[in-house]
C-alpha cells in the first residue's frame, strides 16, 4: 500500500512537471519498454517458473546441492540479462519506431524517446536480480521485505525529479532525464536492500557455470512459454500505446496515468494476494492435493471480488473527480483530466478480470502448465489489436482514447473467461468457485454503492475547485465504503465475516 501511494505521488510529479505533453509521451513510452520486460522477466514468467521448481529442489536435495543449484540459476540469469540489455540498447530505435508506427511523431520526440529508452534499459537487469531474491524470500514466507522494495524505486524517482527541478532542470527534456536517472538508482536500491535478508536464508551470491542440471532446464522450459502468458496485460498496454500514437498528442501519457490509477487496487491487493498464493498453490500441486488447491483458488477469487468489484464501480462513477483531485496540477489541465478520466472509466470495467487472471495464470504455472496461458494470451492479443484499430473512430475525436480502453477491457475479460473454463476442465470439473453466493452478494452491494456514489456526486461534488474536492471526495468515498461494508454485513457475506474473525483473533492474541 505504501508503495502504491508513493507511486501515485511519483505520477503526480510527472503530471505537474510534464502533464500530457509530447515530453510526457516520450518518457511514458521509454519507461514502458523496460517496464514491460520487468513484468515479463521479474514479476512474471521468471518468478512463476522459478518458485515451483526451486521448492521441489529444496524438498528433494540437501542444503549444499540447493545452494549450488541457485548459484547456477543466478549465473544463467545474469548472462541472459546481459544479452537482453545489450540487445535492447542496440535495437531501441526500432522498438520506439514500432510504438510510434501508427502516428506522425516529430523527430525531437522520437530522438528523446530513444535516448531515454537506452538510459533505462539496464533497469531490467537490476529488477530481475531483485526478483530472484524476492522468490527465495517468498519461499521462506518473507513477503514484507520484497514488497517494500518498490517504495525505494518510487522514492528514488521522486527525489531525482525533485533535485533536478530544484537545480534548474526546467526544460521538458532535462526533466525526463532526471526521471530516468531515478529509475536506475531505484533499481540499484531494490537489489541492495534485499541482499542482507537474502543472505540470512543461508544462500550466497556466487557464480557457478554449470548449466546441465535437469531442474534448471525445467525452469527454462517453463519460462519461455510463460514469458508471453504472464505479461499479456502489459503487452496489451504496449500494443495500445502504438495505436494511441495515431490519435493525437497526450494519448499515450493518458493511457499511462489511467493505468496507474486503475492499478492502485491491483497493486495494493491483487498483486499481493497473487504473490502469496504462488508458493501455496505450488505446494498443494506438488502434494497432489486437489481439494485444497481448488479451495485456495476459490477463496482467492472471492477475496479479489470483495475488493476489485466495488473499486471498479467507484472508479467508473467518480473517475473525473478522482483524476482532478490526484493529478490536476501544473501542466496537467482540463484537457488532460478529460483524456485520463475517460480512459480510466473504461479500464475500470475489467478490474476484477485483470486481477483474477493473475491468480488463474499462477494456478496453471503451479500445475507446470505454461502452454495454455500462452495460446489464450496470443488469441486475446490479436483481439485487442483488432479492437484498438476498429473502436477509436466510433468515438468523438476529443475522447477517441475510449476506444483503446474499451479494446483492452474486452480482450482482458475474454481472456479471463477462456482460462477460467480451461482450468476448470483441467482440474476435472467441480465447483471451482465454491460458495459463489458471496460473489453475488459482493456484486449487488457494489451496485447499490454505485447508486449512492452517483447520487452523492450530484449533491456533493458540484465544484471542481481543489479545496472543495479535497474534503468532499474523500467524504463521499468513505460514505460509499460504509454503505458497501454495511450491506455485506447485512446479507452475511462469508468473506467479510472471515476477515472480521481474523481481525478479532489477532486483536485477542495481541
Amino acid at each position: 500500500m505504501v508503495s502504491r501511494i508513493l507511486g501515485l505521488v511519483r505520477d503526480q510529479f510527472q503530471a505537474y512537471l510534464l502533464g500530457t505533453t509530447w515530453a510526457s509521451d516520450a518518457f511514458t513510452v521509454a519507461f514502458q519498454i523496460p517496464n514491460l520486460l520487468r513484468r515479463l522477466f521479474a514479476e512474471g514468467s521468471m518468478t512463476a517458473s522459478f518458485v515451483p521448481v526451486f521448492m521441489e529442489v529444496e524438498q528433494s536435495r540437501d542444503a549444499e546441492e540447493a545452494r549450488r543449484f541457485l548459484a547456477s540459476f543466478l549465473t544463467l540469469l545474469f548472462l541472459v540479462l546481459c544479452l537482453v540489455v545489450l540487445a535492447g540498447i542496440i535495437v531501441s530505435p526500432y522498438l520506439v519506431r514500432l510504438l510510434y508506427i501508427a502516428g506522425d511523431v516529430s523527430q525531437v520526440k522520437y530522438d528523446l524517446t530513444v535516448r531515454l529508452t537506452r538510459e533505462m534499459f539496464p533497469y531490467i537487469m537490476l529488477i530481475s536480480i531483485a526478483a530472484l531474491f524476492q522468490g527465495v524470500l517468498n519461499i521462506r514466507n518473507n513477503f514484507t521485505v520484497p514488497a517494500f522494495t518498490p517504495v525505494l524505486l518510487n522514492l528514488s524517482i521522486i527525489a531525482s525529479a525533485l533535485i533536478g527541478w530544484l537545480f534548474g532542470a526546467r526544460s521538458f527534456e532535462a526533466i525526463t532525464h532526471a526521471f530516468a536517472i531515478g529509475v536506475l538508482a531505484g533499481g540499484v536500491l531494490q537489489v541492495l536492500f534485499q541482499v542482507p535478508f537474502f543472505l540470512r536464508t543461508g544462500y550466497r551470491i556466487r557464480f557457478r557455470f554449470h548449466f546441465d542440471d535437469p531442474q534448471l532446464r525445467r525452469i527454462v522450459k517453463l519460462f519461455l512459454p510463460g514469458l508471453f502468458g504472464v505479461g499479456i496485460y502489459q503487452v496489451n498496454v504496449l500494443v495500445s500505446f502504438g495505436f494511441a500514437a495515431a490519435l493525437g498528442v497526450g494519448r499515450q501519457a493518458a493511457i499511462m496515468f489511467a493505468s496507474r490509477i486503475n492499478e492502485l487496487s491491483l497493486g495494493v491487493f491483487a498483486v499481493s494476494l497473487a504473490t502469496v498464493m504462488l508458493p501455496t498453490l505450488s505446494r498443494e500441486a506438488a502434494e497432489n492435493n486437489r481439494e485444497e488447491f481448488i479451495a485456495s483458488l476459490a477463496y482467492s477469487l472471492r477475496l479479489l471480488a470483495l475488493v476489485t468489484i466495488p473499486a471498479a464501480v467507484g472508479l467508473f462513477v467518480l473517475s473525473p473527480d478522482i483524476v482532478s483531485l490526484l493529478l490536476k496540477f501544473g501542466k496537467f489541465g482540463d484537457r488532460s483530466v478529460v483524456l485520463v478520466s475517460a480512459t480510466l472509466q473504461y479500464y475500470s470495467l475489467a478490474l476484477f478480470f485483470i486481477a483474477s487472471y493473475r491468480i488463474i495464470a499462477q494456478s496453471f504455472y503451479s500445475l507446470k502448465d505454461t502452454r495454455t496461458p500462452v495460446f489464450v494470451s496470443f488469441f486475446t492479443l490479436l483481439l485487442n489489436a483488432a479492437l484498438c484499430y476498429l473502436l477509436p473512430p466510433r468515438f468523438p475525436e476529443e475522447t477517441n482514447i475510449i476506444g483503446i480502453a474499451l479494446a483492452n477491457t474486452i480482450s482482458n475479460t475474454t481472456m479471463f473467461f477462456i482460462l477460467f473454463f480451461l482450468l476448470k476442465r483441467k482440474l476435472g470439473g467441480g465447483p471451482l468457485l465454491r460458495h459463489s453466493i458471496s460473489l453475488v452478494q459482493t456484486t449487488v452491494a457494489s451496485l447499490v454503492m454505485g447508486v449512492v456514489a452517483y447520487a452523492g456526486k450530484a449533491l456533493l461534488l458540484t465544484s471542481s475547485a481543489k479545496l472543495e474536492l479535497l474534503w468532499r471526495l474523500p467524504a463521499l468515498i468513505i460514505l460509499c465504503g460504509g454503505v458497501y461494508f454495511g450491506l455485506n454485513l447485512l446479507v452475511g457475506n462469508a468473506e467479510i465475516q472471515s476477515i472480521l474473525r481474523e481481525v478479532r483473533r489477532r486483536r485477542g492474541r495481541a
